[in-house]
Parts: C-alpha cells; sequence; structure tokens
C-alpha cells in the first residue's frame, strides 16, 4: 500500500516503469453492476444492457458532446435504490456474486510485486472493498465510483415512479446491429426507441424526483475520469505513458488505452470490448489471468520493444526456448495451456477490424453474462 517502506527508493532507485489496470475481463469475469442489477430488479440483466447500450450510443455513436462512456454506473442507481438496495445489500451482493479469472488473485500479487500498480475501475466502493478482501495485492491507488445509498430517502409514491421507469426500460428491444468507432452509418430504429426513451426518463422524468439528488451526489468512473486520472497519477510518479502498462477490456478504457498506444506505452486489452481494441497495441483473450502477468514481467524487465516481439511470436516452441525474466511463470502458464495458448494479437490499422470483432465476440460469450 502507498506509504510502506520501500528499500529500493531509500537507496535512490525509483521505479521507472508502472502498470494501471482495470478489473473487468482480466481481474473479474462477472460484470458487477449488471450483477447488481440483476439481483435487485426484475429483468435487471436485460435492464442493465439496455442503459448500457444508450451509454455507448450517445457516447461513441451519436458522439454527443455532454456525453462520457460509464454513465451507467450513475443511471442505475435510483433504481436499485427503489428496488430495495441499500449500502449494506449491496456489498453483501457483491461478495456472493464476485467471479474472478482463474489465476487472477496470484496475477495481481505477482504484477502488484513487480512493478508500482494502479486500479482504475467504474466499480462501486462496495465492489472494490469485497475484491480487496479476497485478493490482498499490495497495490498503490484505487479508483472506483462512491455512492451514499443510504442518505436519501425515497417516499413510496416516488419509488413506484421509479419502478415504472424501470418496466420501461426493460420491455426495450436490443438490436444485434455492431456500430464501428467514428464510422457514420444510420441508427437502427430500435436503438432510437432506446434513446428517446431514456432521453425523456433521464432528462424530464428523474429530475422531477429525489432520485436526482442521489444521481448527482454519486461520484461515477466513467471513461473521460479515468483518463485525467490516468494523466494524474503520471504526474504524481514522473512515470511518463511510454513507461506505463495499461490493461482494460470496457469501453470506458478506450480513452486510457488510446493515451498509453499513442505515447508509446503498451495497452493492452484483455478480453476486450470492440472500442477498447481499437485503443490497444496488444489484444489478449484468455479465460485465465496468468498471461497477464506474463506479459507485465517481460514489460518490466524489457518494455514495450520485447512486448511487440512476444506478441509477434506466440506459439509454444518459441515460448519454450525464449529468454524470459520468470521462466516459472512462463512455464505455469505454458502448463495451464497443454492444447490452445491464450490468443495474443499485436494489434494495428490493419488487422484491428478483424481482432476486434473476434475479441468482443469472446467478451460477450465468457464476460458479464451468467444471468
Amino acid at each position: 500500500m502507498a506509504g510502506e517502506f520501500d528499500p529500493a527508493e531509500e537507496l535512490g532507485l525509483f521505479p521507472d516503469r508502472m502498470l494501471v489496470t482495470n478489473l473487468s475481463g482480466f481481474i473479474l469475469r462477472n460484470n458487477p453492476t449488471r450483477d447488481l442489477c440483476a439481483r435487485f430488479i426484475r429483468n435487471g440483466g436485460h435492464f442493465y444492457d439496455v442503459l448500457a447500450r444508450y451509454d455507448a450510443l450517445t457516447a461513441y455513436v451519436l458522439g454527443r458532446e455532454e456525453a462520457t462512456a460509464g454513465n451507467t454506473v450513475k443511471w442505475v442507481i435510483p433504481f436499485l435504490k427503489a428496488n430495495g438496495a441499500t449500502d449494506y445489500l449491496m456489498r453483501e451482493a457483491y461478495k456472493e456474486s464476485m467471479d474472478l479469472l482463474p489465476g487472477a488473485e496470484d496475477a495481481l500479487r505477482f504484477i502488484s510485486k513487480l512493478l508500482p500498480t494502479h486500479v482504475s475501475t467504474s466499480m462501486y466502493e462496495h465492489g472494490w472493498m469485497a475484491v480487496e478482501e479476497r485478493v490482498g495485492a499490495p497495490l498503490c491507488d484505487v479508483f472506483c465510483s462512491r455512492v451514499d445509498l443510504d442518505h436519501v430517502q425515497f417516499g413510496r409514491a416516488d419509488s413506484r415512479k421509479i419502478r415504472e421507469m424501470c418496466e420501461r426500460i426493460s420491455s426495450l428491444r436490443i438490436p444485434k446491429t455492431v456500430y464501428e468507432l467514428n464510422v457514420p452509418m444510420e441508427v437502427h430504429e430500435d436503438d432510437i426507441r432506446i434513446i428517446r426513451t431514456l432521453d425523456d426518463i433521464l432528462q424530464q422524468g428523474i429530475p422531477d424526483l429525489p432520485a436526482m439528488g442521489l444521481m448527482e451526489s454519486s461520484n461515477p468512473v466513467t471513461s473521460h475520469r479515468k483518463a485525467y486520472q490516468l494523466l494524474d497519477v503520471r504526474k504524481q510518479t514522473n512515470i511518463d505513458l511510454d513507461c506505463t502498462m495499461y490493461i482494460g477490456g470496457e469501453d470506458t478504457d478506450y480513452q486510457c488505452l488510446d493515451l498509453v498506444r499513442d505515447a508509446g506505452g503498451v495497452a493492452v486489452a484483455f478480453n476486450g470490448s470492440d472500442f477498447a481494441v481499437r485503443g490497444s497495441n496488444i489484444a489478449i483473450m484468455s479465460k485465465d489471468a496468468t498471461v497477464g502477468a506474463v506479459f507485465a514481467s517481460m514489460f518490466n524487465d524489457r518494455g514495450i520493444e520485447a512486448i511487440l516481439n512476444l506478441a509477434a511470436n506466440w506459439e509454444r516452441p518459441y515460448l519454450k526456448k525464449c529468454e524470459f525474466p520468470d521462466r516459472n511463470l512462463l512455464d505455469r502458464m505454458l502448463a495451464a495451456h497443454p492444447r490452445k495458448l491464450p490468443e495474443v494479437y499485436a494489434v494495428d490499422k490493419h488487422n484491428v477490424d478483424e481482432i476486434a470483432a473476434k475479441s468482443n465476440a469472446f467478451r460477450k460469450k465468457f464476460i458479464g453474462h451468467r444471468s
């Protein structure tokens, strides 16, 4: 943790590389906010998916000036409360639903002892507390969403109105249309219906209720706030982005991944969404987290050129013979995948469309949809 005695630092040997990571896709297999909605709201999984669709549409398809990806964690708050959620019940729900990727605990502990490690997640603080209890890694800073459900009271009439809004949202259909980042496309009629309904609820319905005060008092970690936090960490540590490894997989990680990649750092989309891959220079698809520790170890020892070389030669014969800073770690990863290695790609403008589609499909199948 921050403030601990560091012998290397006492000798004037300050770290010259760092790692910043999101949790979704790399440490957590489940989508904690979606699981909360499924726990407290009728048809809550679909309810969350509609809000997340609206979030992506307004931020990345319509490109609204005031929009920022990640507002879903802000918008669901009054709906959770109106359906019986409390701060205590949220903490308990997080503990019950938490689903770590195999190897995640060891991977995060290994990385955090190797490199200064910062966590940036849109998960509520209630959930981070559950992850911290489980993992117990020596992290530097943790940046997460904060909300106090219990400090605002809803009347019965207000709660009923919000639950009726829930039903309107849950009744909406999500089309299968896939939109490409920054590529003009006609918006599907079902998406138009989602946009109009959510615009009405969030801009006309909610502001007339105490729910608005609860939403405004929250402190969600959106895509913009993740990017600002990344720049703050860079300033505080004096470690430039070209010496930074960022691991992310959500749409909200796009800006951070893009910043790190363009600065010459390592931007890893780990089980990433389409937009996350489009901000990365490395894409990983894996059902366990050990491969993340493998790339962090190589980055710490030899930097980005070695990382790109590792990705370009990601085959078992090469991995068995190559020089690697922690041979036991690499051998353990190979032994855990005797038939097929995790998929690893160096991402560039020529292959990004193909890899983004492949990673997005893998994420939809493997991450965050258990209900």
